[in-house]
């Protein structure tokens, strides 16, 4: 594919307004681009249109609106004609504290603005992409691949962002346009004050990081790498260059450092710390620190599972019960819970809940206390795919958000809600993730973007409840022999892609029995991870080599250039 050529071209940024949006802008104007700044203030964005001059417009939108972002796009192309490029820019960063003291609705707010923002602006920008032959950049951060310990809204929101990208680009190119994800480090910014600016944070940084990957680099360095991502329609552009090397060995990496981070005594006391400030002395730990392979016994103990009435977590409810737990099935339909809860046997009880709803689940919950006196192990396995799978361009949005709600957000909320019976109780919480969390998404992007929120919100998770005497797992499946997966085979085009894309030990199927072992194998003796089938562990740990090889091999895949299209017809017939 072409090189871009900044002339004349039109470039559309997002959080455009300060910082490394409008940092780019400046550049891409120096470049003799036309630029649109959107941002969220009308002042603030106007007065930034001004200061760069000549063929820029300021435009107020809020990017988790699709149709504000949706009339800036107009209002660009009304202006200048055509879009070429888009930076999706727009971003927030939380306080930096545990899941248990932060404040639910701005872990949710993180989310919303930084993934579905991004999603609204790739889907309202995605038509002049295309027929401009252009590109876009997403701005995830090396967030999407560190531990997101004490800050795991924005790290599951980033790793979202990624997962998106890497699907985008696959589709992007049989239209002959392109996307890439950046992944930066600290850039200096008025959004890094937000995380510096924090004695506490500051200390725990200084803990567990290097000092050289922690390091604040200028936010011109960050602008410049985009315009040369641009230029070159990098499908990565990494920033600074000491974390190209953890990124690309992430999965050697990642496990090792979360290892020395779970068994670091220091981290756990700076935990403690975090919660005794945020929640207050109650929030004292009353169990000893617990780490990878403590044994754990299920017998006597209950085990709460959401998406329990079929598929893998009934059959995680029915190991379960055979250990001697007590089970509660959570599922949509009361009487698909009852009987499955009744196929279980006598310790196991069903109760309706959408775990969308947080006053479904504390009912469900509380239903299950008073059932079997506690909760030990909250399995949070409820999710949805798509009725049918397609690309961004067509699928509709409401669909996209739908799985994304339930996928993501409804493991965070399951989490919230089961957090202080799992922490009372020394006891343990399942993310059920799956093998889209590191593999490309393609044609399925709102699955693979919040499976790969769930593996980074389980990382970080893991870490924070270590110290309080509790764990958290994350499980990675293949396709396992259920109805949604044999329900995906019957599509032609995945048919195809299995046929003539992956290698046919990636798309093999394995019992459901096999999911369930692993999960129970890893609650017995508290693993960071539970993975199904075999083959996939080897791809879990060289996905960094893996994944960008496997993305350009996509890039290039003639089928994948002939089903992208057909399932776009096949989405507007």
């Amino acid at each position: 594919m072409d090189s871009l050529d900044l002339r004349d071209k039109v470039v559309l940024v997002t959080g455009g307004a300060r910082g490394i949006g409008f940092e780019t802008a400046r550049l891409a104007r120096e470049q003799g681009a036309r630029v649109a700044l959107v941002d969220l203030d009308p002042g603030i964005v106007g007065e930034s249109a001004e200061a760069l001059g000549g063929d820029t417009l300021g435009l107020a939108a809020d990017v988790t609106d699709l149709r504000q972002v949706e009339s800036a796009v107009s209002e660009t192309i009304g202006k200048f004609g055509r879009i070429d490029i888009v930076l999706a820019s727009a971003g927030i960063t939380p306080p930096k504290t545990t899941v248990r003291a932060i404040d639910p609705v701005i872990w949710e707010k993180v989310i919303e603005v930084n993934v579905i923002g991004v999603y609204n602006t790739v889907k309202a920008t995605i038509e002049p992409v295309i027929e401009s032959g252009g590109h876009m950049v997403l701005i995830a951060s090396v967030y999407a691949t560190a531990n997101g310990v004490i800050n795991t809204s924005y790290a599951a929101s980033k790793a979202g962002v990624e997962a998106l990208g890497r699907s985008l680009r696959v589709e992007l190119e049989p239209h002959g346009a392109s996307a890439g994800v950046a992944y930066f480090g600290f850039v200096e910014t008025d959004l890094i004050g937000e995380i510096f600016d924090n004695e506490l944070a500051d200390a725990f940084r200084a803990e567990i990081a290097p000092a050289f990957l922690t390091r604040k680099m200028p936010v011109g360095q960050a602008a410049q790498a985009l315009i040369d991502g641009f230029r070159s329609r990098a499908p990565r552009i990494i920033e600074p260059p000491a974390w190209r090397a953890p990124i690309l060995m992430r999965g050697q990496v990642g496990p090792i450092s979360d290892r020395q981070l779970e068994r670091n005594p220091r981290a756990g006391e700076f935990i403690r710390q975090f919660e005794e400030r945020d929640i207050g002395p109650e929030a004292a730990p009353v169990n000893p620190p617990v780490k990878s392979g403590d044994p754990y016994a299920l017998g006597g103990k209950t085990v709460l599972v959401t998406g329990g009435a079929q598929g893998i977590g009934l059959e995680i409810a029915r190991q379960a019960h055979g250990r001697g737990a007590s089970v509660a099935i959570l599922d949509l339909d009361q009487d698909a819970a009852d009987a499955a809860a009744q196929k279980i046997g006598p310790r196991a009880a069903g109760f309706a809940c959408d775990v969308t709803s947080q006053e479904a689940l504390d009912r469900a919950f509380s239903g299950t206390r008073e059932r079997f006196g506690r909760i030990d192990v909250v399995v949070a396995n409820a999710g949805i795919g798509p009725t049918q799978i397609g690309p961004i361009r067509t699928e509709g949005s409401e669909q996209w958000n739908r799985i994304y709600g339930v996928d993501l957000l409804g493991v965070w909320r399951t989490v919230r809600t089961g957090l202080e019976d799992v922490i009372a109780n020394g006891g343990q919480f399942v993310l059920v993730s799956s093998s889209y969390a590191f593999m490309n998404g393609v044609m399925n992007s709102a699955y693979a973007t919040a499976k790969a929120g769930v593996e980074a919100f389980g990382r970080g998770l893991r870490a924070e409840l270590t110290p309080l005497g509790a764990s958290a797992t994350v499980a990675y499946f293949g396709w396992i022999d259920t109805e949604l997966v044999a329900g995906a085979f019957e599509d032609p085009l995945i048919q195809r892609i299995r046929e003539d894309v992956t290698p046919g030990w990636m798309t093999r199927t394995v019992p459901v029995s096999k999911a369930g072992k692993v999960v129970i194998e890893a609650l017995e003796s508290r693993q960071p991870r539970a993975i199904a089938p075999t083959e996939w562990k080897g791809l879990f740990y060289v996905r960094g080599l893996i994944g960008p090889a496997f993305d350009k091999r996509l890039d290039e895949d003639e089928a994948i250039a002939e089903i992208v299209p057909q399932a776009e017809d096949r989405a507007g017939s």
